[in-house]
C-alpha cells in the first residue's frame, strides 16, 4: 500500500520547512526510522525518517523548496495498512480501524488539514483505532528524554497538535503534541523517568481509524474537549477551515499561563507563527472586541497600580496553606545538581580572583552602544569580554581544553569556542558560541543575543549546547562582587564575571598621584588543578587585566 509521507510537524510550531537534502532516491529500498531527508525549520536542520520499511516511489519536493507543514513530500511503498508516523518518528497503530472509510485513512502526526466534513461528536474508542505514541526522535540525536509533565489525564479529549507532555532532551524542554484528535486512554510513563527513543508513553484512541478534524477549538460536542491553549475558561472560537495555529513554544507555554486563545492573537513570524511576544502584547492590549479570558492562576493576572513604598520593613504574614511548597527535583534542575556535583567531586578546583579598572571600558561600551543601535545590533559589556577572553587563551592556551576522559589525554585548542552560562526559567543552561577568536565585537554581540533570547525561550538547538573549550558565567548584572564559579567539566577553566562598581581610585600622573571615582570590576578564574595550574590562571586574570583596562588593545 503507498504511504504518502506528509512534512510533520515536529512538536516546535513550526509553519514550513525547507527541503535541504534528500538522503535517498526515488527507487530506494529504506528501513524503518531510516534517514530520508533533511529539512531545515526555523533555522534548525533536522533528519526526517522513513514511518516505515518499504520502497520510495516518488519525492514530491525538490532541495530548496519550501513547503508548509502537512504538504506530502514523497511516497512510501509498503507493506503496512496504515502509516506510523508520529512526530517526526513513527508511532504506530495498533490495530486499523474495523471498517476503514471510503478514502485512505492517514494518521500522520502532521497531516494537512482534511477536507471540510461534518464533525463527529467526539473521538469514539469504539470502532476506531489505539495509536501507540512513543517518544520522537525529533531529528537532534537524542537517545532518550526525560517527562518532565504530563499536560494532559487519562480519559481526557485532545485536539491534534495539542501539547500532551514536556519532555527534557539535552537540557532542553520541548512540548510534544498529540499526532491526531482522540482521547488518551493510557499514559505509560510517570513524571521523572528517562526513557530511549521509540518508547511508548500513550495511547491514544482515535475515531474510525483516522484523525478527527483538525481544528484547535473542539467542535459542537456533548463533551467539549479542552481547548488548544489549556484549561482556561477562553471562549471557544470556529477556525475550523483555518487549520492549527502556529505558534512557537515559548508562546504555547505563555498562552497558557495568560488564558489567551492564541487563535484570537495575531503572529508577527514568518507565514504567520505566533511568537510570545504576539500572546503577550495581545494580553496586555487585545483588539477591539475581543477579550482575552481570565488567566487560569490569579497569581498571573495583571495587577492593579502599585501602592506607595513603605517608609520601613513591615512584618510579612504567610497565608495558610503556603508555609511549605515542593516541587518535583527533575528536568534541567536535575541534570543542573548532576553536573555541578561531578565537576566538584572531581576537578580540584582553585579560584584566583583579580581587580580590574574598566573606567575606559565602560566609556567605550558607551560609544559602542549608539554604533550598535544603528545597526540594531544591543551592545553590553560581554561581548568586550568574549574578544579579551579569546585573545587571553591565545596567550595561555594551557585553559582552553577539555580532559579525555576515555582516552586519559588533555586536548588543547587553537581555536576558542565560548560556552556562556544563561540564566533561563529552566535553570542555568550553557549555549556555546563558536570561533570567537575570529570575531569582532559587534559581530558577537549579535550573535549572543540571539543566542540568548533562544536559550530563555526554549529554542536553542542542541548541538549549540556542546563543544565548548571555555565558559564565561556573568552575575554582574544581577548584583554580588565576586564569586567562585564552578568548573564546567570537562573544561579546564571557567571565568566569572561580577558587577562593575564605581569606587574611589588613585591614579598616577607625572604630577603625582591623586584620587578619583574610577569604575572597577572583579575577575575570578576557577582552573581544575590537576589540569593546569595557578600560575596559569594568574597569569591568564593578568592579560584580561591589561586588556580590559586598556580596551583599544582588543583591536589589534
Amino acid at each position: 500500500m503507498a504511504l504518502e509521507f506528509k512534512l510533520p510537524d515536529i512538536g516546535e510550531g513550526i509553519a514550513e520547512g525547507e527541503i535541504v537534502k534528500w538522503l535517498v532516491q526515488a527507487g530506494d529500498t529504506v528501513a524503518e526510522h531510516q534517514p530520508v531527508v533533511e529539512v531545515m525549520t526555523d533555522k534548525a536542520t533536522v533528519e526526517i525518517p522513513a514511518p516505515q520499511a518499504g520502497r520510495v516511489t516518488e519525492l514530491r519536493a525538490k532541495p530548496g523548496d519550501v513547503v508548509p507543514v502537512g504538504q506530502v513530500i514523497f511516497v512510501l511503498e509498503g507493506g503496512a495498512a496504515a502509516p506510523k508516523a508520529s512526530a517526526p518518528a513513527p508511532a504506530q497503530a495498533a490495530k486499523p480501524a474495523a471498517a476503514p472509510p471510503p478514502a485512505p485513512a492517514r494518521a500522520s502526526a502532521a497531516s494537512a488539514p482534511a477536507p471540510a466534513a461534518p464533525a463527529p461528536a467526539a473521538p469514539a474508542r469504539a470502532g476506531g483505532a489505539t495509536l501507540a505514541f512513543k517518544l520522537p526522535d525529533i531529528g537532534e540525536g537524542i537517545a532518550e528524554g526525560e517527562i518532565v509533565k504530563w499536560l494532559v489525564k487519562e480519559g481526557e479529549t485532545v485536539a491534534e497538535h495539542q501539547p500532551v507532555v514536556e519532555v527534557m532532551t539535552d537540557k532542553a524542554t520541548v512540548e510534544i503534541p498529540a499526532p491526531a484528535a482522540g482521547t488518551i486512554s493510557s499514559i505509560k510513563v510517570k513524571p521523572g523517568q528517562v526513557v530511549p527513543i521509540g518508547t511508548v508513553i500513550f495511547d491514544l484512541a482515535t475515531a474510525g481509524g483516522a484523525s478527527a478534524p483538525r481544528t484547535h477549538a473542539p467542535a459542537a460536542a456533548a463533551a467539549p474537549a479542552p481547548a488548544l491553549v489549556g484549561a482556561s475558561a477562553a471562549p471557544a472560537v470556529e477556525r475550523s477551515a483555518n487549520g492549527p495555529v502556529r505558534a512557537v513554544p515559548s508562546a504555547r507555554r505563555v498562552a497558557r499561563e495568560l488564558g489567551v486563545d492564541l487563535g484570537q492573537v495575531p503572529g508577527s513570524g514568518r507565514g504567520g507563527i505566533v511568537r510570545r511576544a504576539d500572546v503577550e502584547a495581545f494580553a496586555s492590549t487585545p483588539p477591539a472586541g475581543i477579550v482575552p479570558a481570565a488567566p487560569s492562576a490569579p497569581a498571573l493576572a495583571p495587577a492593579a497600580a502599585p501602592a506607595p513604598a513603605r517608609p520601613s520593613f513591615a512584618p510579612v504574614s504567610v497565608p495558610a496553606g503556603t508555609r511549605e511548597t515542593r516541587t518535583p527535583f527533575r528536568g534541567v534542575r536535575r541534570k543542573i545538581a548532576e553536573a555541578m556535583s561531578r565537576s566538584k567531586t572531581t576537578a580540584a578546583h582553585f579560584t584566583v580572583v583579580e581587580e580590574l579598572d574598566v573606567t575606559e571600558l565602560v566609556r567605550l561600551r558607551e560609544a559602542a552602544k549608539k554604533l550598535g543601535e544603528e545597526q540594531g545590533v544591543k551592545v553590553t559589556y560581554m561581548p568586550f569580554l568574549m574578544k579579551a577572553t579569546a585573545l587571553a587563551l591565545a596567550r595561555h592556551p594551557e585553559l582552553n581544553g577539555t580532559l579525555d576522559e576515555k582516552s586519559q589525554e588533555l586536548v588543547h585548542f587553537g581555536y576558542v569556542n565560548l560556552g556562556i552560562a544563561t540564566d533561563t526559567p529552566n535553570g542555568l543552561i550553557v549555549p556555546v558560541i563558536r570561533e570567537v577568536q575570529a570575531k569582532g565585537v559587534l559581530q558577537l554581540a549579535a550573535e549572543l543575543a540571539d543566542l540568548a533570547e533562544r536559550t530563555r525561550s526554549g529554542k536553542v538547538k542542541p548541538e549549540e549546547l556542546s563543544g565548548g573549550t571555555f565558559t564565561i558565567t556573568n552575575a554582574g548584572n544581577i548584583g554580588g562582587i565576586l564569586a567562585t564559579p564552578v568548573i564546567n567539566f570537562p573544561e579546564i577553566a571557567i571565568l566569572g564575571v561580577h558587577r562593575i562598581q564605581k569606587k574611589p581610585g588613585v591614579i598616577e600622573t607625572p604630577q603625582g598621584d591623586r584620587i578619583e571615582v574610577r569604575q572597577y570590576m572583579n575577575l575570578s578564574a576557577s582552573v581544575d588543578h590537576r589540569l593546569a595550574d595557578g600560575a596559569s590562571a594568574a597569569r591568564f586574570l593578568v592579560t584580561m587585566k591589561r586588556l580590559l583596562e586598556n580596551p583599544g588593545l582588543l583591536a589589534l
